[in-house]
């Protein structure tokens, strides 16, 4: 009994240890994960992955392309997830097609590769590789409404929430995420879904994009034209290609009534078919199950927007959503 009573002891004395050193060190880190999604990503974690054999110091050696801004040469860069630190040989702010030509250019005469990034949501180090220039879209933004078409023709730049802004009142986004912090260039590059079943993944709703190839060609690709290369680009991460511009379909801004309801998650397959898929005038839904030890993922949670065909009084400025979620 005074064995275990001493190895109790040892035992607690190390985990408090343990527990004092993580708070504090652990404080900090979780200071920094926290940070506001508009915040510098470093974290000051350890770098990540190798991503494979580099040599870094050939790299450092190479000057500079003059003629683009460089917000960044050299150091290192992480995604939102602050787990994916990576050196890199430096950023480029992109403003133009010409910014991107120029770089892809550069990179292919130095033997560089070249990523692309907006809020760096994509998590999981997608947006840069180690020694690698990262084109970072973000004020290459531009927005333009066609009403007679009913569509938006953006640069991958702009963000949900940039777009909503333009185009409300009258119009909505026809396909989107959940939350509106996301890039289009990024959401594009994962082919994100949202909440609306009946416009699917956000591939159904792109009228048609230009993207520039590593060679610095442009290509128009759409549904119907370059239909293969359509399909790489969109959910393709960036791998075949630069997207220079997109026109979206656009849809009507409506007003919807929330409803919810609880139910076990073998329920909803035929609720779906039966009614939720028929009425077209549930526009929205979604559902959590439950991580609660009691009903763990067998308890549903089904949230759905049911257009009540109300006239939109309140036309004023949308707030930004920052909750989480999958995204770019």
């Amino acid at each position: 009994m005074r064995k275990f009573s001493q190895k109790f002891k040892t035992g607690v004395s190390v985990a408090a240890v343990v527990v004092v050193l993580f708070g504090v060190y652990g404080y900090r880190k979780l200071q920094a994960l926290a940070a506001d999604p508009a915040g510098e990503k470093d974290c000051g974690l350890p770098v990540g992955a190798d991503q494979g054999k580099v040599d870094l110091e050939r790299i450092k050696a190479i000057a500079p392309l003059a003629g683009v801004k460089w917000s960044q040469i050299g150091g290192s860069l992480n995604d939102a997830s602050c787990l994916n630190k990576t050196e890199i040989y430096g950023v480029v702010e992109v403003h133009s097609v010409d910014d991107i030509a120029k770089t892809l250019a550069f990179a292919r005469d130095n033997k560089l590769s070249i990523t692309t990034a907006g809020v760096r949501h994509s998590m999981g180090g997608q947006a840069f590789r180690k020694g690698g220039i990262v084109l970072d879209m973000r004020g290459f933004n531009k927005i333009v409404l066609n009403e007679n078409t009913r569509s938006v023709t953006v640069q991958p730049g702009a963000t949900w929430h940039e777009i909503q802004n333009v185009l409300h009142p009258r119009f909505a986004v026809r396909a989107m995420q959940s939350t509106d912090i996301f890039s289009v260039g990024g959401s594009i590059s994962v082919n994100a879904h949202g909440m609306d079943h009946q416009a699917g993944a956000l591939a159904r709703s792109i009228k048609s994009m230009d993207v520039m190839l590593a060679d610095g060609s442009l290509r128009n690709v759409s549904q119907t034209e370059n239909k293969d290369l359509f399909d790489l680009v969109v959910g393709g991460y960036g791998l075949f290609g630069v997207i220079v511009e997109a026109e979206l379909d656009i849809a009507d801004n409506l007003v919807y009534q929330t409803g919810r309801r609880m139910m076990d998650y073998t329920e909803f397959p035929a609720l779906f078919a039966n009614e939720i898929e028929k009425d077209p005038n549930i526009g929205l839904m979604y559902g959590h199950l439950s991580t609660a030890p009691s009903s763990f993922l067998r308890e549903l949670l089904l949230y759905t927007y049911t257009n009540v065909d109300a006239p939109i009084s309140n036309a004023s400025r949308l707030a930004k959503s920052a909750v989480p979620s999958c995204g770019a």
